[in-house]
């Protein structure tokens, strides 16, 4: 049984209770013409006009992600992202000469499938946002976790109008492209018949959810874009261990950790620090007052039982252990796990970090696999950061940013330019 909380720009309190997806696509199809039809620029007024309703209002600036989501939306960068991805926003408008009468275009692939993930409910916006600007009509699949937030965040959408060279443009017209569905992860029948009617399939997920959604039939000419498990980490180098922004620096650090309660791809699980001036235990002081300024600015995370006792484990094995360290806060807000093992430790989240000592960042680099998306940088030294960036990538690391950033979605993410992803390519050659 599919629930759908949205189609049409409509959206239904209790949700529609169907059987197949057959209506959801009809009407989705029916509105392919409309969204074919607006600018660009048009639309990206539109979306300049909801960022600007997100950011003045304390209700959606209240949701996690939403401030970082509020400045990605923004003019200015949707346009950067459509240079970066695209080279010309003139793509999407029309044949842009690009030799002697030689001209090419991006036209929407059509039907793009979102399957979502539910570690960060604002992510279903991201990709959304971009598939439209690329005038694609959507079906997004969201965990019922998450469902609650997507629909409070498109809802401003509706009311926005723009005007754009003496004609009027809907934001209702763009939530037209999309439909909100949930349904059974493990409901074969349904899974297929989504995958089925793609023209893309976007994939986000744990590692058994993208074995299992990869494999579904599909049409020969569906295009997949896969955004699968991931693990990030963070590295001081010895200049920023040493600078007088040190205490700047673990402020910045605080945030990446406690954003989205480390349940996001590009959450840092451990930090490594070059052997300074500065200590381990010094340095485990100084995350630890970063993190009790930033978390008072928090929202306080409920922790279930088995999360609970996780981390209780983890504080116990580390208590008891001759060669290891901790600090911690009484309660089980935020766990500071210090050791020498030069190894990337299991994720246990909720404001839990492993921190370590290295006697070289370069060590880290046999740590590295593709698996590794994000990696924060603490340094004053660039010259020495390039040169580690590019052992690191090529070792498979998908980002290195300023520690501060490492959540703050921006393209190219795991390595996938996702706007070109989801365009097609078009020649006219005329010689």
């Amino acid at each position: 049984m599919i629930s759908c909380f949205m189609l049409g720009d409509k959206f239904y309190e209790e949700p529609k209770k169907l059987q197949s997806l057959d209506a959801i696509i009809e009407e989705l199809n029916k509105n392919r013409e409309t969204i074919y039809s607006y600018p660009s620029e048009a639309m990206i007024e539109i979306i300049n006009e909801y960022s600007k309703i997100l950011c003045s209002d304390r209700k959606f600036l209240s949701y996690e992600g939403v401030p970082f989501l509020v400045l990605w939306l923004k003019k200015d960068n949707i346009k950067k992202l459509l240079h970066q991805d695209l080279k010309k926003q003139e793509f999407l408008d029309d044949f842009i000469e690009i030799a002697d009468n030689k001209f090419m275009k991006a036209q929407p692939r059509g039907m793009v499938c979102h399957f979502m993930a539910g570690n960060v409910p604002t992510l279903p916006i991201y990709y959304l946002v971009q598939a439209i600007i690329c005038r694609n009509v959507n079906l997004c699949r969201i965990p019922i976790g998450s469902i609650d937030i997507v629909i409070e965040l498109l809802k401003p959408l509706k009311d926005i109008v723009i005007n754009f060279r003496g004609e009027k443009y809907y934001g209702s017209t763009l939530l037209k492209s999309i439909s909100i569905i949930n349904f059974s992860s493990n409901d074969l029948k349904l899974n297929t018949e989504i995958s089925q009617v793609a023209d893309v399939r976007v994939i986000c997920g744990g590692e058994e959810a993208v074995k299992t959604l990869s494999v579904l039939p599909k049409k020969t000419t569906c295009k997949d874009v896969i955004f699968g498990p991931k693990y990030s980490f963070a590295v001081f180098e010895k200049s920023a261990m040493e600078s007088l922004k040190i205490t700047k620096t673990f402020d910045n650090f605080a945030k990446d950790i406690i954003s989205f309660d480390q349940r996001a791809c590009s959450s840092p699980q451990v930090l490594f620090i070059e052997k300074s001036t500065v200590g381990i235990n010094e340095a485990a002081q100084m995350l630890a007052q970063a993190l009790e300024k930033s978390l008072k600015r928090y929202p306080k995370v409920e922790i279930n039982q088995g999360a609970a006792a996780n981390i209780i484990n983890k504080r116990g094995e580390y208590l008891i252990s001759l060669e290891k360290d901790i600090i911690c806060s009484k309660d089980l807000k935020y766990t500071i796990l210090i050791d020498k093992e030069i190894i990337l430790e299991e994720p246990v989240q909720h404001t839990t970090i492993f921190l370590k000592e290295i006697e070289d960042i370069f060590e880290v680099c046999k740590l590295i696999t593709p698996r590794i998306q994000t990696i924060g940088i603490a340094s004053e030294n660039n010259s020495r950061i390039i040169n580690f960036a590019n052992k690191a990538s090529l070792h498979g690391v998908d980002r290195l940013v300023k520690v501060g950033l490492m959540n703050l979605y921006d393209s190219p993410w795991d390595g996938i330019l996702f706007m070109s992803e989801i365009v097609k390519w078009t020649i006219l050659n005329l010689n």
